[in-house]
């Protein structure tokens, strides 16, 4: 009998060191994946891919959007009518924009970024079929957009809006969060978008 419990406690205690073995290993591998990925992001950090240079029309993969920027213009008044603020005009660039998710999205803020006005704040987005604010876009469903900055009245026109878009990269599981989701905001292209000054775009 003393035996069979010295053989038992023997087994218990070689059990429990495998367990523990096992629980290190596991935590010396989440360890190391996130380190990696650490590691990853730092150098892509330091080393980005060149931004690059899109024709005005073309469509742009922006991570969740595609982008089509196609046509800009000086405005006095904004798509929904109501006038520019005194002192300040207006550019509108009109674009097609497209949800490629799931699920509906209004989460536009900072997709495009205009690089050569001093001064310009915005854009705040419209629908062109109702010239109402931009709430949210249905998935795979484009929409004719239209984009507006607001600038000083005194500001130098370019002949060109240069403008940045930016995307982010989904993934599955972030190994920060243990979530999906869309990370790591980054330019992906640049564009230059002619700007007309007696009209309206489109």
């Amino acid at each position: 009998m003393a035996d069979a419990n010295e053989t038992l406690s023997k087994l218990r205690a070689g059990f429990s060191r495998q367990s523990l073995k096992a629980k290190l290993l596991t935590g010396i591998g989440g360890f190391a994946a996130a380190a990696i990925s650490l590691g990853v992001s730092l150098y892509q950090l330091r080393n980005p891919a060149p931004v690059p240079n899109i024709t005005a029309g073309q469509t742009i993969e922006a991570g969740r959007w595609l982008v089509t920027p196609n046509s800009a213009a000086l405005a006095t008044a904004l798509p929904d009518g109501r006038p520019v603020k005194a002192g300040r005009r207006a550019v509108v660039l009109e674009l097609l924009l497209a949800n490629r998710t799931e699920r509906t999205s209004n989460a536009v803020t900072g997709i495009l970024k205009l690089t050569n006005i001093a001064g310009a704040e915005g854009p705040d987005f419209y629908l062109v079929r109702d010239k109402e604010r931009l709430m949210a876009l249905q998935p795979r469903l484009p929409e004719r957009l239209q984009a507006v900055w607001t600038l000083p009245a005194e500001a130098a026109l370019p002949k060109a809006l240069e403008l940045t878009v930016a995307g982010a990269t989904f993934k599955p599981k972030d190994s920060l969060y243990g979530a999906p989701g869309w990370f790591n905001p980054h330019d992906v292209a640049r564009v230059s978008v002619p700007l007309d000054a007696a009209g309206s775009p489109g």
